[in-house]
């Protein structure tokens, strides 16, 4: 008996391996949707890469990890390891098994946003005092200084063509969304409002930015049209909206709703107007993105 257990074993992992390579090929020959985003394990935030076609997901769990972003290429996601005192920015493969850190600090670094040509991670920083905008490889090197103002600047995101990040700031007294052109060095104020406004992220045609504000009394979200300047609310409910993510063609935006303190991720498509939420499977998902490719 234990003779023939042995050849049955065999053959069973065989095929175990030989369905698993068939989905995963699937995978790379069909059209494939792949987000990540903040789940929760053993009550500590971990991150979930979810294949939405296919419904395939791998969780990656080592420490609190917050703020995901992907590499151009989607095979390196970089985000920030919280610890009690600060947080360093990583870098893993989709995998969760290669994991490296970029920075190494006593200080807070955190929102990691890579460049849309790959060559950058910018992220922000407080190992000088003030919160600024910080550059780095993605091997970790070539660490430079991006923004030194006495105020805190946060939250950065890339233009398509990764000449310009759209960052938070207090530098005006108040919460506003600025523009950096990196090459120039010029910064543009393009939010003055006397309410916090923040999270920007650059529409993937570059001609949009949606942010997040409380200027009509609640949590929501507003688009900013670069060509004339106009703000225009996307959605205001009495809801906690924030975290949002621009689908990879342009056509919808992704959003965490807080109800009853717990995060979950919706859907908007800005053609039809329609708010879906998206099943994912998990009773806490927040700060989604998408994969570019």
């Amino acid at each position: 008996m234990r003779r023939m257990l042995l050849p049955v074993t065999i053959i069973a992992i065989i095929l175990s391996l030989i369905l698993i390579a068939g989905r995963f090929t699937l995978s790379t020959i069909s059209p494939s949707t792949v987000v990540a985003y903040v789940g929760l394990h053993d009550g500590n935030p971990t991150l979930i890469i979810h294949d939405l076609t296919h419904n395939l997901n791998v969780r990656i769990l080592h420490n609190d990890f917050i703020d995901p972003t992907w590499s151009p290429d989607g095979r390196q996601l970089a985000f920030a390891e919280l610890f009690r005192y600060g947080s360093d920015i990583i870098v893993s493969d989709i995998t969760g098994k290669t994991i490296r850190n970029l920075t190494q600090s006593t200080a807070r670094d955190e929102s990691p946003a890579w460049s849309p040509h790959g060559e950058w991670i910018a992220f922000s920083s407080n190992r000088e005092g003030d919160n600024n905008l910080y550059l780095t490889r993605p091997d970790g090197t070539d660490l430079q200084l991006l923004t030194n103002h006495p105020a805190s600047d946060r939250e950065p995101t890339w233009s398509p063509d990764s000449e310009k990040i759209a960052f938070t700031s207090n530098r005006s007294g108040n919460w506003d969304i600025y523009v950096l052109d990196i090459a120039l060095g010029d910064i543009t104020q393009i939010t003055t409002h006397t309410v916090p406004d923040t999270q920007p992220v650059w529409s993937p045609d570059g001609t949009q930015i949606v942010f997040v504000s409380v200027r009509d009394g609640a949590s929501s979200l507003y688009l900013y049209t670069l060509a004339t300047g106009a703000i225009t609310p996307l959605m205001v409910t009495s809801h906690h909206d924030d975290q949002p993510a621009w689908t990879p063609d342009g056509g919808a935006i992704t959003f965490s709703r807080s109800v009853n303190t717990l995060p979950s991720i919706m859907h908007y498509d800005l053609t039809t107007q329609t708010l879906t939420p998206m099943n994912l499977g998990e009773r806490y998902a927040d700060a989604l993105v998408w994969m570019k490719k």
